[in-house]
């Protein structure tokens, strides 16, 4: 199924794509190839290269991704189609075929005058464990995170990768 990726948050290159790509080349040194094949491809269709490519060295790898599923669709075993502007003129796949690993809940709140609050399958993580969540899901911490989800949140976690909270 396609899992679309948005490349810019706040009118600013979000980097998710080579986020991504840092954590699919962090598993493997095979996935290395395929890395500079879809960056080709890109640059044949686009003209240009992904937004912080001579910055991936300094990026942190995006591991998974937090998703609404209203219709509950996601499932462990499903691939995975990576995409920019999914079903538009200019949508891309912008990784091989990846296969779902785990399927996690995950809650987010942000009351005023509190602490924001993440809870993944019931169990509520500690300010730096949210933290490492944050980065882990492409945000710079959990500041970013909680402003994207606009404070609040609950929905699911999609794995590519083994890891798993």
């Amino acid at each position: 199924m396609k899992l679309s990726f948005g490349t810019v948050i706040q009118d600013q290159p979000n980097y998710f794509i080579e986020k991504i790509w840092k954590g699919l080349t962090n598993l493997s040194v095979h996935m290395e190839s395929d890395y500079y094949w879809y960056l080709q491809r890109h640059l044949e269709k686009f003209n240009r290269t992904w937004d912080g490519d001579q910055y991936t060295e300094f990026l942190e790898p995006k591991i998974h991704t937090i998703r609404k599923d209203a219709y509950d669709v996601w499932r462990p075993g499903m691939e995975i189609v990576m995409v920019t502007d999914k079903d538009g003129p200019e949508e891309f796949q912008f990784a091989p075929l990846l296969t779902c690993q785990h399927i996690q809940i995950v809650e987010m709140r942000k009351e005023e005058n509190s602490a924001p609050q993440l809870r993944i399958d019931d169990q509520l993580f500690s300010a730096e464990a949210l933290h490492q969540f944050a980065v882990n899901d492409g945000f710079q911490d959990a500041a970013a995170l909680f402003s994207y989800f606009d404070d609040s949140f609950e929905g699911k976690l999609i794995h590519w990768t083994a890891f798993k909270y």
